[in-house]
């Protein structure tokens, strides 16, 4: 019975030992086993619906355009074209006349004003200053202006024979085409490089009418 067992000892060490003294190296590496599948990747979620763009606005009105002013004669006086009339002095050699000014003051008119007098005459359609002989030889044409008379204020025309001989109705009459025009440049108005004597310029710088 010992002999048995002393038997069945001895054979286990014997297994024990041989375990043992196996290396790794000893016995064949076995076949890599199949990989896996990979996991399924989730569904990826949906991007968010971007706001639509309100509707533009409605333009306002546009405003109407304002209507255009006339041009400006700035601030001058001006008469229409006068008949000759010879209301005051009426001879064979001297004539005058008076024009009544009321736009303005006579202390105005003499102290803070440009006074201009052009004459219009028979078989022309020119236009000549005053003070001068007009298209005639022995005529002088003259005017005075502020308070020349007593009782009167504004301007007075002066027509003169220069060599003694009586004044003919073509150098005199206001039938026969001689008429007379006043402007009054107040001093906000004057234009220091502007030749007066010429009425054309001064007709298109300050747009007078005809």
């Amino acid at each position: 019975m010992k002999n048995y067992s002393l038997f069945k000892i001895s054979g286990l060490m014997a297994c024990v030992f041989f375990l043992l003294s196996c290396s790794a190296e000893d016995g064949a590496i076995g076949p890599q086993g199949p990989q896996g599948e990979p996991g399924a990747t989730g569904p990826q979620g949906e991007q968010g619906l971007q706001g639509e763009q309100g509707p533009a606005g409605v333009d306002g009105q546009n405003g109407q355009d304002g209507t255009d002013g006339e041009d400006g004669t700035a601030n001058i006086i001006f008469s229409e074209w006068m008949r000759a009339d010879w209301n005051d002095v009426d001879t064979a050699q001297l004539k005058t006349m008076h024009v009544p000014i009321t736009e303005i003051s006579s202390d105005e008119l003499r102290r803070r004003t440009l006074v201009y007098m052009y004459l219009g005459q028979f078989g022309s359609n020119s236009r000549y200053p005053m003070p001068g002989k007009g298209r005639w030889s022995n005529t002088w044409y003259s005017f005075s202006f502020g308070s020349t008379t007593p009782g009167f204020e504004g301007i007075i025309i002066r027509l003169e024979s220069t060599n003694g001989v009586d004044l003919t109705e073509f150098q005199y009459s206001g039938d026969r085409g001689n008429i007379f025009r006043y402007i009054l440049i107040p001093e906000s108005a004057q234009a220091g490089k502007l030749n007066y004597s010429d009425y054309e310029a001064v007709k298109a710088f300050y747009n007078l009418p005809d």
